[in-house]
């Protein structure tokens, strides 16, 4: 465990009073001045001896549990501290520090929200654990720490710190949007489930094998599975109609990427991503994530690889939960040059704060490259650019106020 080097001790014992008692017992041999002489250098060697080993063989650590959950829960920092020598502690202070972005559950009025302490005594050879609750109000990625540990000699002349060198990180994904009380597009945009049995299969896609079943075409058996299966096998292929679907996050609040950043309007985004992905996961399909966006730790244009299961998800989410409200690019540059690597027959799903012509025209070369488009804006669609879309087949939907106000 890293820790910095321990501070300087504060406060000392009065030890130009004990050579003085001492002194002037050796002068006088009075019997009560050589009682308080001795009483005093045994006290001076009590409290050197507990001062030097207060935070001796002391070790700590912090551990956040969950370190992923839903912006505004409460996870709980657990705090262990062991102390592996034989003397004891009477007393032992441990202030935990927050960083950005996290804060105390309850602060009480004049409570700091920069850090939560704790104290208790300690035996020795004693392991302590104390849970801390703490409150991650928004979404993004956050750590805490260092942990300052401060204790003293048993008699409370002075005091040793120590600051350790821990940051446990938390993951706080959107917050999910409201339920819509209607069956909009957006909320079913890979609800191509009618076309699921008419897929065309692509015999270059091979998928495994499933017991021959009547009119099954006798080219498609599989003969080396039936002979080691000791019964007839029909080959399996992926369709060529793909049901993936592609989330295209844009957090460019205007045309002109570079100018300025709407937080809010990035937050809406991101809250609709989050549930459409949600949503894509929990109806078993692939999901994958491009945005234009920058990572708020990494400084880099994230990106999610295709993928289907918890993992795909988990990265998916966690992308969404670090993208700051600032593009690196034009939403229809940047999603433009990843069509060598969509699927093809893709559904694409469009996420963006507002909708501009640029966008709208790289939204129907998607579609005329046999992707289906969805997109889903924070903002009004102007009737005529809607109109557009709908002409070339680009399905378009807006949020509802009242989604608009549960992801703020």
């Amino acid at each position: 465990m890293e820790t910095h080097p321990i501070d300087p001790r504060t406060g000392r014992f009065p030890w130009q009073a004990a050579v003085l008692f001492v002194a002037v017992a050796a002068i006088t041999r009075a019997p009560a001045l050589i009682v308080l002489a001795v009483g005093a250098v045994i006290t001076w060697v009590v409290v050197e001896i507990t001062g030097r080993l207060a935070l001796a063989a002391v070790d700590a650590r912090v551990t956040l549990t969950p370190d992923r959950i839903i912006a505004g829960e409460l996870p709980v920092a657990t705090v262990e501290i062991v102390n592996r020598k034989p003397v004891p502690l009477p007393w032992l202070d441990a202030r935990l520090f927050l960083g950005e972005g996290v804060e105390p559950p309850n602060p009480a009025p004049g409570m700091s929200r920069r850090w939560i302490d704790c104290g208790f005594p300690m035996r020795g050879r004693e392991r302590v654990v104390v849970r801390l609750p703490v409150h991650v109000p928004a979404r993004g990625a956050y750590a805490i720490g260092p942990l300052r540990l401060r204790a003293g000699d048993w008699l409370g002349f002075t005091q040793t710190e120590r600051t350790v060198a821990l940051a446990p990180e938390v993951i706080a994904y959107p917050a999910p949007l409201a339920a819509r009380d209607r069956a909009l597009a957006s909320l079913r945009p890979l609800a191509e489930t009618a076309t699921r049995r008419g897929l065309v299969p692509d015999p270059l896609r091979f998928r495994g094998v499933r017991p021959h079943r009547r009119g099954d075409a006798r080219k498609e058996i599989h003969w080396k599975a039936s002979a080691r299966l000791r019964e007839l096998q029909t080959k399996l292929y992926e369709p060529a109609t793909s049901l993936d679907s592609i989330f295209l996050v844009n957090v460019a609040s205007y045309e002109q990427y570079w100018i300025q950043a709407d937080p809010e309007a990035a937050e809406l985004v991101v809250s609709a991503a989050a549930e459409l992905l949600r949503l894509a996961a929990a109806a078993g399909r692939q999901v994958g994530l491009v945005t234009n966006g920058i990572d708020n730790l990494t400084h880099e244009r994230p990106r999610s690889a295709l993928g289907r299961g918890p993992r795909s998800i988990t990265r998916s989410l966690e992308i969404l939960a670090r993208l700051g409200p600032y593009a690196v690019g034009a939403p229809e540059t940047v999603f433009l040059r990843e069509r060598g690597r969509l699927p093809w027959g893709a559904t694409l799903v469009i996420v963006t704060p507002r909708l501009g012509q640029g966008l709208a025209n790289a939204s129907i070369a998607l579609r005329r490259a046999h992707h289906r488009v969805l997109i889903v804006s924070v903002g009004d669609i102007p009737a005529v650019l809607g109109a557009h879309l709908t002409v070339h087949g680009v399905s378009h939907d807006v949020l509802t106020q009242r989604e608009r106000s549960a992801a703020v």
